[in-house]
């Protein structure tokens, strides 16, 4: 079992675990990712358009580059959150945790006995390396619990007011932050009402001494991005979109600017 980077990094005297997140198919920037020394990647399976071999593709550009492959499933369904730690999945994101019972699916899911229900794939795996080089079976399912981050996705309303609840949930790792469709489900307040709302959820987070993501800031946002550190999140990415969007947007007005000044012959 590969070790998970985000707990490498945690227990490295709370550094940061910085990602990179990905809603299109492309193990090439995957990789890119891990080449400049990311510590994860984040697959977005819920709003992106991947099938399921093209994750385990990029699951296993992650892993030739030793980073953690952290994907967000489409939803809180046993089986298909089995399917992707079986094709290797470290971490999984649970969409639209708004209730403890919610939140009791999703380790029953994603952990082993005595932690869950997880069926085994133990031999037949690509995520147990197939059992090769295992010589105690019970020693594998112990350490993929360990090294498996289940997040609960806090995106909404009923979410926060019930994060205590979901975070007593055994299996239940940590949070992740969703401020687009906590807005929504708020009737979109004054952001600093969202804001409030992100805040309760880290500090709650942090006091069950749980792992606070904090991932939706933009690029520029490096003071954002600082305050959440701050505040105790540990795992902070940014997405590639966004990254192409900025700089991009940068090259193509610093070119036509620069153009201007050029008298063309």
């Amino acid at each position: 079992m590969r070790a998970n980077q985000i707990k490498v990094r945690i227990a490295a005297s709370g550094q940061p675990a910085l990602g990179g997140s990905l809603n299109v198919y492309s193990p090439h920037i995957v990789e890119v990712y891990g080449a400049l020394g990311f510590d994860w990647v984040f697959i977005d399976c819920e709003h992106g358009v991947m099938s399921e071999s093209e994750v385990e593709n990029m699951v296993r550009a992650a892993e030739a580059y030793g980073i953690t492959p952290v994907v967000r499933v489409p939803r809180n369904s046993a089986s298909v959150i089995l399917r992707f730690l079986d094709l290797g999945a470290m971490g999984i994101v649970v969409p639209h945790i708004n209730s403890v019972e919610d939140a009791q699916r999703a380790p029953d899911a994603a952990k082993y006995p005595p932690l869950g229900e997880r069926g085994s794939n133990y031999g037949t795996g690509r995520n147990n390396s197939y059992g090769v080089g295992q010589t105690n079976v019970r020693d594998y399912y112990e350490e993929s619990n360990h090294e498996t981050i289940l997040f609960a996705l806090i995106e909404s309303q009923g979410g926060v007011d019930n994060i205590d609840e979901i975070l007593a949930v055994p299996g239940v790792d940590g949070t992740w932050l969703g401020p687009a469709d906590m807005a929504l489900s708020m009737g979109m307040p004054d952001p600093s009402v969202v804001a409030a709302a992100l805040e309760r959820v880290v500090e709650t987070t942090l006091r069950a001494g749980k792992i606070s993501a904090a991932t939706h800031l933009r690029p520029e946002d490096i003071d954002g991005v600082a305050r959440f550190y701050e505040k105790g999140s540990r795992v902070l990415a940014v997405t590639a979109l966004a990254l192409l969007k900025s700089s991009a947007s940068d090259w193509k007005d610093a070119v036509t600017d620069r153009l201007r000044a050029v008298t063309p012959s």
